[in-house]
Formats: structure tokens, C-alpha cells, sequence
């Protein structure tokens, strides 16, 4: 199996795939896949496995749980990426290594051995980071410089990512990083996270995972920021110190840095990824005609825009399909020609969750397009009806609902569609600007006016 065949079985072990999709997640020509899918299924029918099939020009594969552990585990299933990453990872976390001992390990040939770690010397000796040969023992770090201390870093967190999701529960990392407990540091940073006030997201927690590899091996990062007053989070200080009193000092020190850092909507990415995410963020709402965004939402916007970054310089497949509607295929167009014309690549996945945060980000911008919206009712009786009256004003205060029987519609249709800024009804009007409502539902109806507003700023936008 080679790596872009195991790559692809990564892909389709997550969802359904279409070859452009494929195509663009392993980096390779669309003519390319069926070729590897031949291929893949050979492997599967070796193994008894059901094969890849194609329906409605999606590629799709049903395995077992059980099944997907047994493909995963077997040795030789690994892409010459998570080699490198092994390699360099272990390297720098036990300061030595002994080529003769890996190449065993990863049953290769001397000449590949050699051909790896050389693009590991190549990283080393770019960083100024140091290393001497020891005959017949192996080859030792000397000196890690805070540049490859980085990349030892965006490494880890790859690999924190990728956990929950390879199925290989004995992979090569796994075991380099096997004397820390690391089931029970997560159950600790999820209640300091809950604590906080902080979302205990994959990849916040893959990031704090690494601060404690980092804390034991190379020292963590001085993350406090000299703007900030951390002396106004003094209960957090202590919630930490107690709830994590099994971990050193250093450690919860960066872990109460960072947690307030978030809070505080600071960023945690390295600088050539912000820079680069905040100069997508500024063509979006130029594009978007928005000049002043909830930082709320600005901050939602700029985090996965450089996790998204993040994934695709570091070639993360942490993908899923999502299905997409008319609105999401001109938004995405627009984000494709921003990327286009900023030489920025993002893999599809990421590109289609950034649309669904613009259509939120476009929906609460413009609130205030929806103020009166008449509910018509026809076949169902819903003038008494106080539990949807007391939703919708519970969910959407700023708009006022109306409801009226659709006759009266009928006979002063000029009028209403004058007062009102949407008009629903259970009952369809081929001639009127009247949209169809499948049921009395505040969660339906609300998702209608938000529909709407979606379309009317596209509309204004051109899309």
C-alpha cells in the first residue's frame, strides 16, 4: 500500500468521497483515483474485505469497526509522512536514535533509513539544531533550537488530531509517547476548560496535550501577554492548582496562560498563519461589504480559518462531508476566488465549514432586515396557539410575529406584503411573495427568516 492509497482509505474510513474530492485531499490528479481505487480494492478482496463502490459519483466503503481496526494495524499500513513524523518526533523527544534499531521497526531498507533521516537532518540543520554521531550506538541531539522546538510542536499536535479517528490504537507515536497517562490529562483539561468558560475543542485540546509533552522534555512556551491582567482570573488560578495538583507548576502556569489568553480572544497560532488568516478575514468582509463585525464572531471566523490553514500546511485529513445548498455554493465561490487571488489553499472540507460560519456571520449582520413577518394559517388553527407565540419571542425578540388566516390575505394582498418584510403561510401562493411553511414550528419558521435574510444579502451582493 502506498501512501496515497492508505490516505484515501484514511479518507473514505471518515464519509463518502467524490474523486475531485479525493483528488484534492491526497494531492493528486482526478485521473489518477480510479487507478488507486483498483488498486485499493485488490488489497480489500486479499483480505475478505468488502470493496469501494461507486453511487452517484461518490466513492463509499462499509467495513466493520473491527474491519477498519484490522487494516489500520497492520505494520506496513503507514504513508511516508507519519514515517517522517516518527521519526523526527521520537528523535527530539529522547534526544537519540538509533537508525539500525528503526529501520526493524519499520522494516525498511538501509537505503531508506538513510533517505528519511536525511530530510530530518535537513530540518535540523535549517533550525541550527545540533547533533553528534556516536559509533556503534546512534546519533544524539546536543542542541534544540526554539525554531525546531516549534516544528516538534506542530508535530505533536498532528498527531493529537489524528488520535481519535486512525483506529490504531498501537501506532509507532503512540508508543514513543506511552509514559504519559494522557486519557487522564484529558478528562483534567476538560473541566479546567468548562471551568473557563472555554470550548474544549480538538484542537485546543491537542494544543494543551502538547504543552505537556513539551513541559516534560523541552520546557513549555512563555505564553503571557503584557496587555493582559492575570490577576483578575485568580479563581481560575486556584480551580487549576487544585483540580491538576498531579501536575508540576510549570505546567499549570501555561495552562492558566492560555486559558485566560482564550478568554480574551487572543490568538495562539503561530505568526505566518495569523497573518495569513487575518488577511483572509479582511477580504471576506470587504467581499461582504461588513465594516463592523461582532468581534465574536470575527474571533469564531479567524480561529477556523487558521485551524484550517493549520490542516492543510500540515496535511491533517480530518475531513467530513457536508451537504451543500445554493447559498453555500455561491458563498464558497466567492471564498474560492478570495483564495485564488491570495495564492491560499484550504482542503474542501474547511472551505465549506468557513461558508456555514459566513452564513451565521451574514444572517446576524443583518438582523434588522427582518422586523414584521406575517404568519398565515390555512389548515391549522394557530391564533391560540401561546406556546409557539411565547418561543418565538423568547428566540427572536428584536421581530414581531403577527399571525392572520390566509382569506384575509387573499383579499388585502397589497397591503400586507407592504407592512410585512416576510410573509409564511402553510398554503402556497404561486402569485404572491408569500414562502411555504411545512409546519407551525418556532424552529421552523425561524430558520425560514433566516433564510431569508441569507438570500436578500446575496441578492444585494451579487451572488
Amino acid at each position: 500500500m502506498n501512501s496515497t492509497n492508505v490516505n484515501i482509505l484514511k479518507l473514505l474510513s471518515q464519509g463518502d468521497f467524490s474523486s475531485d474530492s479525493l483528488a484534492l485531499y491526497v494531492n493528486v490528479e482526478k485521473n489518477s483515483i480510479q487507478k488507486n481505487i483498483i488498486q485499493i480494492n485488490e488489497f480489500l478482496k486479499d483480505n475478505s474485505f468488502n470493496t469501494i463502490q461507486v453511487e452517484k459519483g461518490k466513492f463509499s466503503l462499509n467495513l466493520t469497526r473491527e474491519q477498519w481496526e484490522n487494516i489500520f494495524s497492520q505494520k506496513d499500513f503507514i504513508t511516508s509522512n507519519e514515517i517522517s513524523d516518527y521519526l523526527f518526533i521520537k528523535f527530539i523527544h529522547n534526544r537519540f536514535i538509533n537508525l539500525e534499531v528503526e529501520k526493524e521497526i519499520l522494516n525498511l531498507s538501509r537505503s531508506s533509513i538513510v533517505r528519511y533521516f536525511k530530510e530530518i537532518k535537513i530540518i535540523l540543520d535549517n533550525t541550527d539544531t545540533t547533533y553528534t554521531y556516536q559509533s556503534g550506538k546512534g546519533i544524539r541531539v546536543t542542541f534544540i533550537s526554539d525554531e525546531c522546538k516549534y516544528i516538534f510542536c506542530k508535530k505533536l499536535i498532528k498527531f493529537f488530531i489524528n488520535g481519535d479517528f486512525t483506529l490504531k490504537k498501537d501506532s509507532l507515536l503512540t508508543v514513543v509517547l506511552a509514559e504519559y497517562d494522557f486519557m487522564k490529562l484529558f478528562e483534567k483539561l476538560y473541566l479546567v476548560l468548562k471551568k473557563g468558560g472555554v470550548s474544549s475543542t480538538n484542537f485546543i485540546i491537542s494544543f494543551l496535550s502538547t504543552l505537556f509533552v513539551l513541559n516534560k522534555t523541552l520546557g513549555g512556551f512563555d505564553l503571557k501577554v503584557s496587555t493582559l491582567n492575570y490577576n483578575d482570573y485568580n479563581d481560575l488560578r486556584s480551580f487549576i492548582s487544585k483540580t491538576m495538583n498531579d501536575y508540576d507548576e510549570d505546567y499549570q502556569n501555561q495552562i492558566f496562560t492560555f486559558v485566560v489568553n482564550i478568554k480574551n480572544n487572543l490568538s495562539f497560532f503561530e505568526k505566518n498563519i495569523g497573518n495569513k488568516g487575518n488577511l483572509l478575514v479582511s477580504k471576506i468582509k470587504k467581499r461582504l461589504n461588513i465594516t463592523n463585525l461582532n468581534s465574536n464572531l470575527e474571533t469564531i471566523l479567524l480561529r477556523k480559518i487558521c485551524i484550517s490553514f493549520f490542516k492543510y500546511e500540515n496535511q491533517i485529513l480530518k475531513v467530513k462531508n457536508i451537504p451543500i445548498g445554493k447559498s453555500d455554493e455561491k458563498l464558497l465561490s466567492l471564498l474560492d476566488n478570495i483564495l485564488k487571488e491570495l495564492d491560499f489553499k484550504l482542503f474542501f472540507h474547511d472551505k465549506i465549514s468557513i461558508v456555514s460560519i459566513l452564513k451565521k456571520i451574514m444572517i446576524e449582520h443583518n438582523k434588522d432586515m427582518v422586523k414584521d413577518v406575517l404568519l398565515l394559517f390555512n389548515e391549522v388553527t394557530i391564533s391560540d396557539d401561546y406556546y409557539l407565540k411565547n418561543n418565538l419571542k423568547v428566540k427572536a425578540p428584536d421581530i414581531n410575529f403577527h399571525i392572520e388566516p390566509g382569506f384575509l390575505y387573499k383579499l388585502n394582498t397589497t397591503i400586507y406584503n407592504r407592512k410585512y418584510n416576510l410573509i409564511l403561510s402553510d398554503e402556497s401562493y404561486i402569485y404572491q411573495n408569500v414562502k411555504l411553511l411545512n409546519s407551525y414550528n418556532y424552529l421552523n419558521i425561524l430558520n425560514l427568516v433566516d433564510n431569508h435574510i441569507l438570500e436578500e444579502v446575496l441578492k444585494s451582493l451579487n451572488l
